[in-house]
């Protein structure tokens, strides 16, 4: 489930510096997520700390091999829930709504972002 933990995940750096290497070079990353049996593809635009302490990465889910019939949208996942990652080859398009001056990033703590 995308960030929904009440304490914190332990946190896992090396994939925090594989996630903040994908934003700066803008490619697309597949995951597996805590309990997922497949992967995700997703874009990753953002990495930060919420206000519980959980550090988060926020982009787009392209797909989710869990359930095929989803939409790419928004999401948010913590990143210590992360259980495998890969970097894709791929660069991705960024999506011009997205911008981290938006009131709900200004009281969190960005540590890398696409817009920055």
């Amino acid at each position: 489930m995308p960030a929904t933990n009440k304490k914190p995940a332990e946190r896992n750096y090396e994939f925090e510096q594989t996630l903040t290497n994908a934003i700066a070079q803008r490619r697309r990353v597949r995951f597996r997520y805590q309990y997922d049996v497949h992967y995700r593809l997703f874009d990753p635009y953002i990495l930060f700390k919420d206000n519980e302490g959980r550090h988060i990465i926020g982009g787009v889910r392209v797909k989710d091999e869990n359930k095929p019939i989803k939409k790419p949208a928004p999401c948010k996942y913590e990143i210590g829930l992360i259980t495998d990652i890969q970097v894709s080859d791929n660069n991705f398009a960024i999506d011009s709504r997205f911008n981290t001056v938006l009131s709900k990033y200004t009281k969190l703590d960005v540590l890398s972002s696409i817009d920055r």
